[in-house]
């Protein structure tokens, strides 16, 4: 990571110094992350974050925002605590918002309060925006409570580093007689010393504990014992950080492991636009999946003259056809807002949308569509088109520039005129997951919600031939998508039903409980 500075930025011109907003990341996962955070995220001119503030947070930040990695960890300082102070105040100079993303709460062995002091000796204003502090939330992803009636009435969070690194912190030996629960923070390095440490202090060899690898996020690895044979079982998994580790009775708990989700165990892969993957991760997750976005697509909308002609010849065509969401805003808001004209001017215009997903996105603007297929795919819509079509109509169909050609076909050969308008382009951002990363074993499975985005998997993050080679199961969202996959060389394993985020979950439910059976 480095200094990422966009070309283009807005500089503040006034001699008052912005103000900078101490924000808390969470602990990794993005849907953790509070709203306030998110707000001052997408409005800030400035970002000053660190290695646990998740790069995923980044695409909250404005085009022009100024982006600036400082990368603290334990044993590799990008930047030391005087610099980074140095940094932000200089930048209040520059920006009317600064935000300061630390990953979990700001305050919680974050330094939160040591910045908060030299911006406050500097005459800059600052606010917190706290976080979620994985010192609670890591263990509960974990299925383990700090907390629970009878057997644990309280925790004691403990950071396993020192400033100067000479051992464990002083508050460690305190827990001699602490009762309830104990959660080490940035201690993994210290694993053996701190388990031994209790032992020494008159904790019981046998007192359950816990060691959490990148809790909250698809990668979660957590490992449980004792602490006499903790540290050998975290050794021989590998376990790194960042990392939790919880000691007491409630260590041996796994509330997880009372509840069986329709597709816990099951991690998942996805490739499309943050629209789509934020709401198909929410399904997959909400029903025990792991998931990670390994492609990021974005929305680029066109520059073609085309579009902003056909504002001005709505009227001459006799029906509208929407294909996806992202066409529907696009072009509606281009109209409405661009053009300055209202929902009249669609008067005698019948509307035609494909998918669950396209309906409810076109409900937004108060409209209703004439015809939904009862299949969510080109040939059924182009089908239904035909028989409600005469050969006086004329189509305009604003869509990815990517579209499926069977639509525009099936209505060409039927003699019904069709203006096929490249609204927009869906293109690679370059985020995402690469190479060795993005899968971690046989049992993995990539979803496709767009044939955009299985070209841009396989050409920017892996290759067809190891996803076959690792015998990785493959989900599209319709057969325009799978035919694009079979341009790779790779075979679909199965095909919502539905062409939505919702038609993807029902479908892999259903695999899900008859084993995958009919594709091995």
């Amino acid at each position: 990571m480095g200094t990422e500075r966009p070309m283009e930025r807005k500089v503040k011109k006034n001699s008052r110094p912005g103000c900078v907003w101490l924000v808390g990341a969470g602990p990794g996962d993005k849907g953790l992350l509070t709203v306030r955070g998110a707000q001052l995220l997408s409005s800030c001119g400035c970002i000053i974050y660190d290695h646990l503030a998740g790069a995923e947070l980044l695409a909250y930040g404005r085009a022009d925002c100024e982006k600036i990695f400082v990368g603290k960890e334990k044993g590799c300082h990008y930047k030391s605590q005087e610099e980074i102070n140095a940094l932000l105040i200089q930048k209040a100079g520059e920006h009317e918002v600064v935000v300061r993303l630390k990953g979990g709460d700001p305050f919680v062995f974050g330094r939160g309060g040591e910045e908060a002091m030299a911006l406050a000796a500097a005459g800059i204003p600052y606010e917190v925006v706290p976080g979620v502090t994985s010192a609670i939330a890591v263990p509960a992803a974990a299925g383990i409570p700090v907390t629970f009636r009878q057997i644990s009435q309280s925790f004691q969070v403990v950071t396993g580093a020192t400033k100067e690194d000479k051992g464990l912190p002083e508050a460690f030996y305190r827990l001699k007689d602490h009762q309830g629960t104990a959660v080490f923070l940035m201690g993994v390095s210290q694993l053996g010393d701190i388990c031994e440490g209790l032992i020494r202090m008159g904790w019981d060899e046998k007192t359950p504990a816990a060691v959490i690898q990148a809790g909250t996020l698809p990668e979660q690895r957590r490992v449980s014992g004792t602490l006499s044979d903790l540290p050998g079982k975290a050794q021989g998994a590998g376990i790194g950080t960042p990392a939790v580790i919880v000691a007491g009775e409630t260590a041996g708990m796994d509330l997880r492991s009372k509840v069986k989700w329709p597709l816990e165990g099951l991690q998942v892969g996805i490739a499309g636009t943050d629209h789509f993957t934020g709401r198909l991760k929410g399904l997959l997750e909400s029903l025990g999946a792991r998931v990670k976005v390994v492609c990021r697509l974005q929305v680029v909308p066109s520059e073609d003259p085309a579009v902003e002609e056909s504002y001005a010849h709505i009227q001459d065509h006799t029906w509208l056809v929407f294909t996806s969401a992202n066409g529907v805003r696009l072009y509606l808001d281009g109209l409405l807002e661009k053009e300055g004209r209202d929902l009249r001017c669609l008067g005698q215009v019948k509307i035609a949308v494909m998918g669950k997903g396209t309906e409810e996105a076109l409900s937004r603007y108060h409209l209703k569509a004439d015809f939904v297929p009862r299949k969510a795919d080109s040939r059924t819509l182009a089908l239904g088109l035909k028989e409600r079509l005469a050969k006086g109509d004329k189509v305009l169909l604003p869509r990815a520039r990517q579209g499926s050609r069977e639509l525009t076909d099936i209505l060409g050969q039927a003699g019904i005129s069709c203006l096929d308008l490249p609204l927009y382009d869906v293109k690679s951002s370059g985020e995402g997951l690469s190479g060795e990363d993005d899968l971690a074993g046989k049992d993995d499975l990539l979803v496709f919600a767009s044939a955009s985005g299985v070209h841009a998997y396989f050409t920017e993050a892996l290759s067809a031939k190891r996803v076959a080679a690792d015998g990785v199961r493959i989900c599209c969202i319709g057969e325009a998508t799978a035919g694009a996959l079979s341009r790779y060389g790779v075979r679909a394993d199965c095909i919502a039903k539905e062409a939505s985020a919702e038609g993807i979950v029902n479908k892999l439910v259903e695999e899900q409980k008859t084993g995958w059976t009919i594709f091995n």
